[in-house]
């Protein structure tokens, strides 16, 4: 009877435990199925400048608020072409969805980027767009219209020297952190094709000098460089970092004839800001120096009037978009580039709430 019994409970045991081994693997086939989180892989920059940090936050909120999860990486300096590219190819071998990429150098890219269309992996430009990736390969892109806001930062300049031209021959300088991305070349030609266009409108004869990129992409400066009232003087340093920015910003600051400086993102200004600090030529009634982007140094900067302006892009929202861009392409929706935007900010609406939304530490 005893044996009887135990039979019995043995088998209702047994049969429990089917029951609940398939119910866990049914649980475990969801879970690996469609109740997974999406994991987006992006590649950014780096993380060197609080810039980046922001476009994270960004992102970071939007792929909790949409339950996806992003892997985010970047290399230790702007100027680490090779490690970005090797990271872009660890992406693609991850086989994400979607990857997103904001690239250093668009010709490095090209070859990954390729890799990853034979992969059937869409690619979101984010920050720099791709230029000439191959069709079909970048879906759109989440920036600032960067030529766009090259021209603001000149437009915001121009108020400020339109005074101390005409009484001999100037120069304005700038300092761009380099002349292979995207985001930096096309912000650095529109500040110079729109500085040229508004002192050719007032009849004055421009001539672009030094980097021979800058040089060769900029339109409407045919005067010689003796014949110029006004010489645009362009420097790129040979690394991507703040203290490389000042020591190509301090030749042009120690210039006579220089009246005005612009550092087109939060690298070079900074370089800029930090070059005047022993110089002290920039300020009211001084050399009109201009930023872009933000951080605090740029902040107090602007706040005490050592730069005259700067332009702010919006790097939460890039952040934001981006996320929600992967996730829509990979959820079969069309999407499309976004512009998020641009503001000129002085010491007189640093504190507005419309700029202080975009302005990080």
């Amino acid at each position: 009877m005893k044996k009887k019994l135990f039979a019995g409970l043995l088998t209702v045991a047994l049969a429990v435990g089917m029951l609940t081994g398939c119910g866990n693997s049914g649980s475990d086939d969801k879970k690996s199925g469609s109740d997974k989180k999406m994991s987006f892989e992006i590649v950014s920059k780096g993380f060197q400048s609080t810039y980046w940090q922001a476009v994270y936050k960004g992102a970071k909120a939007k792929a909790d608020e949409l339950g996806v999860e992003i892997n985010m990486v970047g290399p230790n300096t702007e100027s680490d072409v090779a490690d970005q590219v090797q990271m872009l190819n660890s992406a693609i071998n991850a086989q994400p969805p979607a990857i997103g990429l904001a690239a250093l150098d668009t010709d490095a890219c090209l070859d990954g980027i390729q890799s990853a269309m034979d992969a059937n992996i869409p690619i979101i430009g984010f920050d720099s767009g791709v230029p000439d990736a191959p069709e079909g390969a970048v879906y759109a892109n989440a920036a600032t219209d960067n030529y766009a806001a090259g021209k603001v930062a000149a437009e915001g300049m121009y108020k400020g020297i339109k005074d101390k031209i005409g009484n001999g021959k100037v120069r304005i300088g700038e300092v761009n952190q380099d002349a292979t991305s995207e985001s930096i070349t096309q912000r650095g030609l529109g500040f110079i094709d729109k500085m040229v266009e508004l002192l050719k409108a007032d009849g004055y004869k421009v001539c672009v000098v030094g980097n021979d990129f800058y040089v060769g992409k900029a339109k409407g400066a045919d005067a010689k460089e003796a014949d110029a009232d006004v010489i645009i003087e362009v420097a790129v340093p040979a690394e991507t970092t703040t203290s490389a920015c000042q020591q190509v910003a301090e030749p042009v600051l120690q210039k006579s004839d220089t009246i005005a400086i612009f550092g087109s993102n939060q690298v070079s200004a900074e370089g800029i800001v930090n070059a005047n600090e022993t110089l002290k030529v920039c300020g009211p009634d001084k050399i009109v120096a201009v930023g872009f982007d933000s951080g605090s140094v740029l902040k107090a900067a602007v706040t005490d009037q050592t730069l005259f302006g700067a332009v702010t892009q919006a790097p939460v929202s890039i952040g934001e978009n981006l996320v929600q861009l992967l996730y829509d392409v990979s959820n079969g929706k069309d999407v499309k580039d976004v512009d998020t935007g641009c503001q000129w900010y002085n010491y007189q609406n640093i504190t507005d709430e419309e700029i202080a939304q975009n302005l990080y530490d």
